[in-house]
């Protein structure tokens, strides 16, 4: 288990960095285009009927690629009040493992959601820049599937760490490059 949970630990690890990477470029081009688009609008006083459409789907896409960097973090919406309480209790761990579980299930869900709403997509045509939906729609699996495995992966660590408890439960618990302790 500990050499898929490494497996996965690094598949997550390139995936998240290269999407974060993507989205922090849709967010400068966003940025050039919207600057761009209030200079001719309010200087030149001509504007361009198709940048606010193509910032509002950069910022969708921005949005979706950070999505599983964020869950893997584990930056989702809890008490921290209950977590300090209870945090590396046995209980505790297994209600994470079950609420994992539940995430998963659906994450799994939407990613189904997702492709068929990318099949739909494909009969309609954005009006101002002209291209298929279904590329706008993409996102919306792609997300899914990679907040997926960030999800299985902390699935299997929290299991591992019901029956070995000195595991490394979290990727931002991982050891630093100094020391010698493996995952």
């Amino acid at each position: 288990m500990q050499k898929l949970i490494a497996l996965l630990d690094r598949f997550n690890g390139i995936s998240t960095r290269w999407a974060g990477y993507a989205a922090t470029l849709l967010l400068a081009t966003m940025l050039g285009i919207m600057v761009t688009h209030v200079f001719f609008r309010y200087v030149l006083n001509d504007s361009f009927g198709w940048t606010e459409e193509l910032a509002r789907y950069m910022m969708v896409w921005m949005a979706f690629l950070f999505f599983p960097a964020a869950h893997r973090q584990g930056l989702n919406a809890s008490l921290e009040i209950a977590t300090n309480w209870f945090k590396n209790s046995s209980p505790w761990r297994l209600l994470q493992l079950l609420l994992e579980i539940c995430v998963l299930a659906v994450l799994i869900w939407c990613m189904k959601l997702g492709f068929e709403r990318v099949e739909r997509g494909a009969t309609s045509v954005s009006l101002s820049l002209g291209i298929s939906m279904s590329y706008i729609y993409l996102v919306l699996p792609l997300s899914f599937a990679l907040t997926s495995l960030s999800s299985l992966e902390r699935v299997l660590r929290l299991s591992y760490g019901l029956f070995a408890p000195n595991a490394l439960l979290y990727t931002q618990d991982r050891p630093s490059a100094d020391s010698n302790t493996e995952v």
